[in-house]
């Protein structure tokens, strides 16, 4: 009967064990999703998400899985020791004070082993997560790769494997001796134990039987701690995994300066005039490298704006501060009155449609990813959508509609099918504020064509600006800013700018019909 009440009891922490781990994780991804929904979008460099990707996928389904294999070690761990020692203390004092000491140590060589195995184990994550980041860009660069046959772009993949590899080895190479000096610490110490009590029963001072019931007690405190010494190995990887989650939740959210939900109708910001977007005297540095520099421009409450430059002047830097993937490091800009910093994320987003140079779709139907722009849109609206962005030809041949799905990041739709879909999503938006980013480059002249009529209907009921690559776009914009290394150099109207002898005449010359 005490048997089986052992093995239910066993049974029924494992069961608590399981369920703890399961609660634990979901709490944590929650937790993680909530403080990376908060975090600024620039933030987000590939070699953070591929960190990310590794805590998300890896790291937490570590920690659910560790309360379930630790519990019982642990258990073991905490209760022997304290009763060994009561039944040494009855059996023979001597061997109370000698395991003590012996249990010091032991100790002092665990922590030795153990710090040798954190040092290793956090360079190798910064290896791992190196090589996922350098998995995802091979991944990612596949069609360049291919087409412009050019191999050697794998070895930076190479050499990231290759670092991984190395921090493997060296982990084996730093871990395993630690472990073989704290294994043979442990059977030194087992040993002087059996010679001390072979001494003390030599000279008559202990009774075989009191010597056959402490060599009984010491072999099991043995084993404990060989046990120890895994659970100390798991809780280590626990804590590096935990420090890594800290790491990214303790990340600064975007910060407000106002939480107010609604913004000041101040500068102009009333709902049937002044201007959606004020921008005074921005400035913008990355790495203590200015990219945008005291730059003042106002947009509309309705109407195009449309983006030029040539490339590395800052376009995708500005409308990235206008999203607020930044904060600008100087200066100021507003939105329908307010202070973008003002704004918390759901009121300046719900505020914004984009169509970004890297959208990526979500791995769903081609319905919901338009649909996500606004969830409670009637059909209607939804086919309008659908229409304005052209995609009736493309859904019509799809198997289940516009409910097939896009595959992952919309790998089922061609570049120029997913940019309409993008687009599809921001006429259902229909926000005050559209922002497109190199929204007509590299794509057939009828997905420019059908993208410029989308961003010219958008600005019949809010504020569009549009990095334009088609001159078409540009020449029937409400006004153009023209961009170099950070500054407007110009701005004004097509008819205007091409009058005068300045750098948007210049692109013209150079790159007409496109910019």
């Amino acid at each position: 009967m005490a048997a089986v009440a052992f093995v239910a009891v066993q049974a029924a922490a494992q069961m608590v064990a399981f369920r703890v781990g399961g609660a634990t994780a979901r709490a944590l991804h929650e937790r993680l999703g909530e403080h990376l929904a908060d975090l600024p979008l620039g933030w987000f460099t590939p070699a953070r998400q591929a960190g990310i990707i590794d805590t998300g996928t890896t790291g937490v389904p570590q920690l659910m899985s560790y309360p379930a294999i630790l519990l019982r070690p642990a258990i073991t761990a905490l209760v022997t020791p304290p009763a060994a020692a009561l039944t040494l203390a009855l059996l023979d004092w001597r061997f109370t004070i000698t395991v003590l000491a012996a249990t010091a140590v032991a100790a002092a060589a665990g922590r030795y082993s153990g710090g040798l195995a954190r040092a290793v184990d956090a360079r190798r994550h910064r290896t791992t997560a190196e090589a996922t980041d350098r998995v995802l860009e091979y991944a990612d660069r596949q069609p360049l790769i291919r087409t412009d046959q050019r191999p050697g772009d794998s070895e930076a993949l190479d050499r990231a494997l290759h670092d991984v590899r190395a921090a493997s080895l060296r982990s084996a190479g730093t871990v395993i001796p630690g472990l073989v000096l704290f294994g043979l610490t442990l059977n030194a110490l087992f040993a002087a134990l059996i010679a001390a009590g072979a001494g003390w029963t030599a000279g008559a001072t202990l009774t075989a039987p009191v010597f056959v019931g402490v060599l009984v007690v010491i072999a099991r405190l043995t084993a404990v701690a060989s046990a120890g010494a895994d659970l100390a190995a798991g809780l280590r990887l626990q804590r590096g995994v935990l420090t890594r989650l800290v790491q990214i939740i303790d990340t600064p959210p975007l910060p407000v300066i106002d939480a107010s939900p609604e913004p000041a109708a101040s500068d102009g910001g009333d709902p049937d005039g002044g201007d959606m977007v004020r921008a005074e005297h921005a400035s913008f540095r990355y790495d203590d490298r200015p990219v945008i520099e005291d730059v003042s421009f106002a947009l509309p409450r309705r109407g195009l704006t449309a983006l030029v430059g040539p490339s590395g002047a800052g376009k995708t830097t500005l409308l990235r501060l206008l999203t607020r993937f930044w904060d600008a490091t100087g200066g100021r800009i507003a939105l329908d009155g307010a202070d973008l910093r003002a704004l918390r994320p759901e009121d300046l987003y719900t505020r914004i449609g984009t169509v970004l140079q890297d959208d990526h779709l979500l791995d769903t139907t081609i319905r919901e990813n338009i649909r996500i722009a606004r969830p409670d849109a009637p059909d209607t609206d939804l086919d309008a959508a659908v229409r304005a962005a052209g995609l009736e030809r493309t859904i019509a041949g799809l198997p289940d509609g516009i409910d097939s799905p896009a595959g992952p990041g919309g790998s089922r739709l061609s570049g120029g099918e997913r940019q309409r879909v993008c687009v599809a999503r921001a006429l259902l938006k229909a926000a005050p504020l559209t922002v497109m980013d190199e929204a007509t480059s590299a794509l057939d002249p009828e997905n420019a064509r059908l993208i410029g009529e989308a961003a010219h209907r958008l600005a019949a009921g809010g504020s569009v600006l549009v990095i334009a690559h088609n001159l078409e776009t540009v020449r029937r914009a409400d006004q153009i800013l023209v961009l170099d290394h950070g500054r407007i150099v110009q701005r004004g109207t097509h008819d205007g700018l091409a009058a005068e002898n300045g750098l948007y005449n210049k692109l013209i010359l150079a790159q007409e019909p496109r910019l």
